[in-house]
Order: C-alpha cells, then structure tokens, then sequence
C-alpha cells in the first residue's frame, strides 16, 4: 500500500516595508514610485516656491546681464560699420578719380549723347572732352555741328532742320530747331571747359584722395574702444557677484526639493 507522499511545511515570513533612502524625508517616501504627484502637493508648496523664485532671480540677472553685452556688440557693429563705410567711400571717390570713364549722362540731341568726360557720336564714336571745341554751322537741310579735338580732324554730326524732299514718304525724320542744337553746342564746350579743369587738378586730387584713404584705414581708435568696452562688460558680467549669488541661490533651491521630494529638479 502506497502512503501519501509528505510535502515540506511552508514557511510564512513577513515583508518589512522598504525604508527611506538616506537623505530624502518620510514624506518623500510617501508618494507613489514613478509618479510626480510632489510637484502639485500642497506640503511641497514652500519648496516649491523657492525653487520657482530662485529660477526666476537667476534669469533676470542673466538677462540683464546678456542686454548690456548685445549693447556693447551692438555699438561694436555700428561704430565697425560707419569705419567700413568711410573707408568705402572714400576709395570708391579715389577709384572714380583714377578711372573716370565716361561719367555721368549730361545731355543728349539726337543720337549724340554727352557725358562728363566723353561724347558719344552717332557713328558710335567716342571723343574725350579733354581738349575739344564744338561749333555749329548753317546748311542747307541741316545744322552741322563740327567737333574740334586736337588729336584729330573735325568730326561733323548733322541735325536735319527741314526734311529732305528725296527722303522716303514712309520714313521718319527727326527735326531740329536752332536753338536746339546751339544749345547742346553750349553744353559740350561748357563740359569741355570743366574737363579741362578736372584733368589740371587730378594729380592733386589724387595724392589727397589716398593720403585721405589711408588715414582712414589707420583711424581705428574708436573701433578699438568699443571693442575694448565690449570685452570689459563680457569680463564684468562673467565676475558679477550677483550671478554667482543667483547661481548658488538655485543650486541651493535644487538641493532643498531633491531633499524634500527625492527627485533633481531641473535648472
């Protein structure tokens, strides 16, 4: 006859409930694991309020502290700037000076176009003002306007003043009066006149124009200054006692919540 088998007798033990880690409080221990219920806990309210105002004291130095540098960054831009542009300028004035090209448009008659230092003809010649006498003669059809240089022969440029019977019925003919074509007669012999000014001054004018450039370029005393300011403000508020004070004020708030709650609060 088989007998029933025996089985061990089973031991019943108590759980001792899990203590509070070192350094965190009872009421720490009595929020649930894993949750944030601390945070809106009445009892935390005090803690909590620190914390709140320490971030808050830490922020409005660190603002102040980053408004007076991006002053001092801004006046560094601005006085840069004012510097560049003087010195732009003035070589962009040399520049014009050096090579003066045609300059700007003065006036026009037909197909003839008068610029500052040039006129273009309407056979797509260019003649340097430097030098060049115009004078207008009556023809039959048209004023001739002769173009004296002293490099070369006259050059003649005809503004019709009636049309010409054996021009074609269907074909436009520009017309000119008198007056007109004396008064851009006027007008190149007066920019020839200025021209001829310009160019006795130039070599003058351009020693000027670069000794003025380069004192320009060595004129960087106030950059520096502000510069200098800049880096004094970003010294100063790296040693501002009242960042170290805030600082510390939220470190200290941190470690007051971690203790109270058991959880690092962020910065």
């Amino acid at each position: 006859m088989n007998l029933p088998r025996q089985h061990a007798p089973i031991r019943v033990t108590r759980q001792v409930g899990k203590q509070p880690e070192s350094g965190c409080s009872g009421s720490a221990a009595s929020s649930p694991a894993g949750t944030w219920e601390h945070i809106f806990q009445v009892r935390y309210a005090e803690v909590r309020d620190r914390l709140a105002q320490a971030r808050i004291t830490l922020r409005e130095v660190e603002k102040e502290l980053s408004r007076a540098y991006s002053e001092a960054e801004s006046k560094v831009t601005s006085i840069r700037g004012e510097h560049e542009q003087r010195v732009a300028r003035l070589k962009r004035e040399l520049e014009r000076h050096q090579n003066p090209g045609r300059g700007e448009e003065r006036a026009r008659l037909g197909k003839a176009v008068l610029h500052e230092h040039v006129l273009l003809t309407p056979k797509g010649g260019e003649l340097p003002l430097d030098g060049l006498r115009a004078e207008v003669s009556n023809g039959v059809d048209q004023f001739w306007l002769y173009l004296y240089s002293d490099s070369q022969s006259p050059e003649l440029v005809g503004f019709p003043h009636r049309r010409d019977p054996a021009t074609a019925a269907g074909e436009t003919v520009p017309i000119f009066t008198e007056e007109q074509v004396r008064g851009f007669e006027m007008a190149i012999n007066a920019a020839a006149a200025a021209e001829k000014r310009f160019r006795a001054g130039l070599p003058a004018h351009l020693a000027r124009g670069e000794e003025e450039l380069a004192e320009a370029r060595k004129d960087t005393d106030a950059v520096k200054a502000a510069e200098q300011n800049r880096t004094h403000v970003m010294d100063s508020s790296r040693n501002d006692p009242r960042l170290a004070k805030a600082r510390a004020g939220l470190t200290a708030a941190r470690n007051k919540w971690e203790h109270e709650t058991g959880r690092r609060p962020p910065k």
